[in-house]
């Protein structure tokens, strides 16, 4: 085995701002690469009375100037704007000066911010006035900056309204969220687009509609949450009025059952069981050992809020405070079960029915309020993905909507969409499968000439003509191109556009090995195929890839690129943190760590969106890329045909296990049986008569293969799953 030295951060064991603590102790170097976020005004504020701000870490702590893109370091000569002075509070300063870093959505051009890799950053509101922010320093002691406080009734930005939106962008992708977690000022809505990855989250209803529905459906305990004077709704652990001992009595009941009996529960981090030793809750996880400890019985605060005991101690300790957190809050645990009785803290039909719970939380969850119920209200809402928390290793551009999110449109619901300007910004116009002229494309509102970027979802493809009736020069395109007038081929004479379908039927998912959420153990270095792929894996070291969709229930191909220099190596996966196993699949010594081979199985899965997991059963091996293709949609259970001529290729059974027969191949025709990566595997001659083919597979790995035969003076292709 080669040396392994420790590169990594940790995986991700709590809430994305957990997280984004946790990346700032990590280098991060700034690229040139940035993102562009488009900011969209939904709301009752005109443009010149909404103000930005971006405050966040690269080398040090640094500012983010909103109309030009440029990074700035944080330094106490930019507090320069005179603040409120309330009850003769002068600011740290102590000359009632803060930090210039605001500026007007009005200045910003096009509503769009480049902002480049950068951790635990804060893209600042606010509306009708700036906020007033102090800065002490780029680094050293004092650093950072004073946020706005409002739990101080002398701090400046008492009756500001505004929002923010927390973010890390680095080499593993994008974090991004919403946040409910101290309180909530004002509907918004946050998109972000990645490669072949959509997804938004944010408020579905008008400021004044969540409002009037808090004050008509708030119970007793949290109607006082609602500040009527500046239209916030505060968290209740921010709010003096809102009872301290109110989750006292459950949390008095969970530590007295299982003081003498046992508590086990299901996570997205494993089987834990534990028992109140003294005060402490100590945990044990099923498939390691690991223990996890709750040091002490937690205030109301300290479960409402996360801290405390329920933030302190090492990794695993951590996680299971992480998972007590989010079932207090819900009213998750059990109380009725016998001891020992395995819990599903993410049957989410659990979720907010047995009173107490934190009822703000559960106003914000709902479907009616939040777009698919995700929303950020409590510091470990991302447990079981409850949060609004976006990620994509691959982003290319984020649209923040102030005013709330249009639950009913989706992008990706369009082909082909049409951008005015470079990094999909400006206006878009969506177009479906079809042929549209200069004349269409001016009336959905794009002139010709001024095309500049364009996104196409897979399965389709763009081509663009210098001529009216499609023809002439063109230009094909069968993947997004951020900047369309990069392509030496381009110019601004476009006068019709032909969106079609590309042979993909988008039913296969590719992942890059090393865009994993979570890992343990393993590197990535570079890979001969191009990129990287991940390395140095051990026994027991695990990756873990966040929200994979399996869109139906059914058979699923899983194919896995690997190398290796051992023999017996083997690798396993499994969903939602090894609660569900998909099974074990032998790696061969392919000769080298980068001579690589593909290995497969057919797995069963119910649709749903699941964490993925592989472990390493035994070490030795590495991994370039992981393919998941819907068989579902592959008509796996049919006879998979290719017409030529008049004539039919048939093969069945399909997947085939031992024997895959075929007829219809024209007589003494040449029959190739063919891998994945084009590998010829058999060749066979067609007998004289037109009699089915019996072709032996039984030798044949699981995977994906293809009939091939020369036919009427052409290729045709079929296709078989081996079993």
């Amino acid at each position: 085995m080669k040396t392994k030295v420790f590169l990594k951060t940790e995986p991700k064991t709590s809430s994305i701002l957990k997280l984004f603590c946790l990346l700032l102790f990590f280098s991060i170097t700034v690229k040139a690469q940035t993102l562009p976020y488009e900011i969209s005004n939904d709301s009752e504020y005109p443009d010149d009375e909404v103000f930005i701000a971006i405050v966040g870490i690269t080398d040090g702590h640094v500012w983010v100037d909103p109309v030009n893109g440029q990074v700035n370091n944080m330094d106490p000569s930019i507090n320069t704007v005179h603040g409120p002075v309330i009850d003769g509070n002068q600011g740290p300063g102590l000359d009632g000066k803060y930090a210039n870093c605001f500026r007007k959505l009005s200045d910003i051009p096009n509503k769009t911010i480049q902002i480049p890799k950068i951790a635990g950053c804060r893209i600042m509101i606010s509306f009708k006035s700036q906020l007033y922010l102090y800065f002490f320093g780029h680094s050293g002691s004092p650093s950072g900056y004073a946020a706005p406080n409002l739990a101080n009734p002398t701090d400046p930005n008492q009756g500001i309204k505004f929002e923010l939106i927390e973010l890390t962008f680095n080499d593993f992708g994008l974090w991004c969220n919403t946040s409910r977690v101290d309180a909530y000022q004002y509907p918004m809505g946050l998109e972000v687009w990645g490669d072949d990855f959509y997804k938004k989250v944010g408020e579905l209803k008008k400021h004044n509609e969540i409002l009037d529905q808090w004050q008509s459906t708030a119970p007793s305990e949290f109607k006082s949450l609602l500040n009527t004077t500046d239209g916030s709704i505060h968290f209740p652990t921010k709010v003096a009025s809102f009872p301290r001992n109110f989750m006292d009595g459950y949390i008095n009941e969970i530590w007295s059952k299982y003081s003498s009996q046992e508590l086990a529960f299901t996570s997205d981090a494993g089987i834990w069981r534990g028992s109140v030793q003294g005060a402490n809750f100590v945990f044990r996880r099923d498939s390691d050992g690991q223990i996890g400890t709750i040091f002490g019985k937690p205030t109301t605060l300290e479960a409402m809020e996360g801290s405390g005991v329920m933030a302190s101690g090492d990794r695993w300790d951590l996680v299971v405070q992480s998972q007590m957190v989010a079932a207090i809050t819900r009213h998750a645990v059990d109380l009725n079960l016998p001891s020992g009785t395995l819990q599903d803290f993410g049957d989410t039909s659990k979720y907010y029915q047995t009173w107490p719970y934190n009822w703000y939380s559960k106003f914000f969850h709902q479907t009616d309020i939040s777009f698919e119920s995700q929303t950020y209200t409590f510091a470990y809402d991302d447990v079981y993905n409850q949060s609004a928390t976006i990620h994509t290793p691959n982003p290319r551009n984020i649209k923040i909507t102030l005013g709330g999110i249009n639950g009913d449109s989706n992008p990706n619901d369009s082909a082909v969409t049409l951008y005015l300007d470079c990094s999909y910004s400006g206006t878009a116009v969506g177009l479906s499968e079809g042929s549209y002229t200069k004349t269409q494309l001016a009336v959905l509102g794009i002139p010709n000439d001024m095309v500049s970027s364009l996104r196409i979802k897979p399965g389709y493809k763009a081509t663009l003509y210098w001529d009216d009736n499609f023809t002439g020069a063109s230009l094909e395109k069968t993947s997004d191109d951020s900047c369309l007038t990069n392509d030496g081929n381009w110019n601004d004479e476009m006068t019709s556009i032909l969106v079609s379908k590309t042979d993909n039927d988008g039913s296969s998912l590719l992942i890059e090995a090393e865009n994993f959420s979570a890992m343990n153990g393993v590197q990535v270095e570079p890979c001969i195929e191009g990129g990287e792929n991940v390395g140095y894996i051990d026994n027991g070291d695990w990756m873990a890839y966040a929200n994979i969709n399996f869109p139906t229930s059914g058979n699923y191909l899983i194919e896995y690129r690997v190398a290796s220099l051992v023999n017996g190596a083997k690798l396993s996966a499994d969903l939602n943190a090894g609660t569900i196993a998909l099974g074990e699949v032998s790696v061969p010594n392919t000769g080298g760590w980068q001579n690589w081979t593909t290995v497969s199985h057919l797995v069963n899965v119910n649709a749903g969106t699941y964490p993925f997991g592989i472990y390493a059963v035994s070490g030795g091996w590495n991994i370039n890329w992981i393919k998941i293709t819907d068989q579902n949609t592959q008509r796996l259970n049919e006879i998979d045909e290719v017409k030529v001529g008049n004539l039919k290729i048939k093969a069945y059974p399909n997947p085939a296990t031992c024997q895959l027969n075929i007829y219809g191949v024209i007589s003494e025709s040449n029959l190739l049986i063919v891998d994945i990566s084009g590998k010829i595997i058999k060749k066979i001659q067609a007998p004289k008569s037109n009699d089915v083919i019996k072709i032996d597979v039984s030798s044949l790995q699981s995977g994906t293969y293809f009939i091939k035969t020369y036919q009427n003076n052409t290729w045709k292709i079929s296709r078989f799953i081996k079993k």
